[in-house]
């Protein structure tokens, strides 16, 4: 019974979430309170955060993110009680809410864009046990990570676009075929045949975009082994280290890349790949996510690859900035 309800509701959810966006439109609310990669857990009592309910969230929400330098989770995870849950707290822009109900006869996960604040996704799941909640949780996961990661893209969004390099992104645009948001503090420091390279330099941090374009063949240079040898070929050849004859490449050994398709991109189908960029022949390093898919205008097959350095400092929210500008995009 929950399964057939589930695959019933995602649906109901897509729809919800698109309808309420809508709306949210035409009636302005207060922006959205909250840190990056945050979610706030609102539970109906403190026994269920410590039960299986609570694990279920945690491994789900707060597994260790693949591919950072340093451990970081999806998501920052806090609780709160339903007795607490005020109008302040409603204003958070990623809520989860638990709702056990031994009188339900049917588990109904519902979901809610925009309801309290804006940019807001909101999800709820009542159900009558425990055990029915964290079947219905597990299979949906990966939807409600989705859904909150665009909630966090949204956020940055509104930062990004309020100043502009208006000639990068005009530039880029003539290059590539593909108008994105470039904030005013990136720079277009490479643009050549088949490759641009967008950078903010801080003293102790970068943040990048690399778009690599290449004429499409076939459906084989979806596959990763193809997709990283085309990084790989682009980044020998474009990027520099520092010093002789070092240059920027893939690690491949202390964490391999991992690759899958990815759902709501810029276009139908796109792969995206994470994992760790290194310098060889010297001592640098950093996570990087990387998007390929087909653009129809052109007739390539398109790469474009955020990545970050900051040496022993976090990097997840840093990361997931870069990704916001890629989503950006619009062929």
């Amino acid at each position: 019974m929950i399964q057939k309800i589930n695959s019933i509701l995602l649906a109901a959810v897509l729809m919800l979430a698109t309808t309420s966006c809508t709306q949210s439109k035409k009636n302005a609310k207060a922006r959205s309170i909250g840190n990056t990669s945050e979610i706030l857990i609102v539970v109906q009592n403190e026994k269920q955060w410590n039960s299986t309910i609570g694990e279920a969230l945690k491994a789900g929400f707060a597994r260790e993110q693949y591919g950072l330098n340093q451990p970081e989770p999806l998501f920052k995870l806090s609780h709160i009680p339903i007795n607490s849950f005020s109008d302040l707290f409603k204003k958070h822009h990623n809520i989860f809410i638990v709702n056990i109900d031994g009188l339900v006869k049917k588990p109904l996960l519902e979901a809610s864009t925009d309801l309290w604040s804006q940019p807001q996704q909101i999800f709820k799941i009542t159900c009558a046990s425990a055990d029915d909640f964290v079947q219905i949780f597990n299979k949906n996961a990966g939807s409600f990570i989705s859904a909150y990661e665009q909630t966090d893209r949204n956020r940055i969004m509104e930062v990004f676009r309020s100043t502009q390099n208006a000639e990068a992104v005009t530039q880029v645009e003539k290059s590539t075929g593909i108008k994105m948001v470039i904030p005013k503090d990136f720079y277009l420091a490479k643009n050549i045949d088949d490759f641009v390279w967008i950078r903010k330099e801080q003293i102790d941090m970068s943040q990048a975009i690399i778009i690599i374009s290449t004429t499409y063949k076939d459906t084989a240079q979806f596959s990763q082994p193809s997709i990283l040898a085309r990084i790989k070929k682009s980044l020998k050849e474009n990027v520099p280290g520092a010093v002789y004859d070092s240059y920027m490449a893939i690690d491949e050994e202390f964490v391999p890349p991992v690759s899958k398709k990815t759902k709501n991109f810029i276009t139908e189908y796109a792969i995206e790949s994470s994992g760790l960029w290194t310098v060889k022949n010297d001592f640098m390093g950093g996570p990087f996510k990387a998007f390929t898919f087909y653009n129809e205008k052109n007739g390539k097959i398109v790469t474009m690859m955020a990545y970050v350095y900051k040496p022993s400092e976090k990097k997840r929210d840093l990361l997931k900035q870069v990704v916001a500008l890629i989503y950006s995009s619009k062929i």
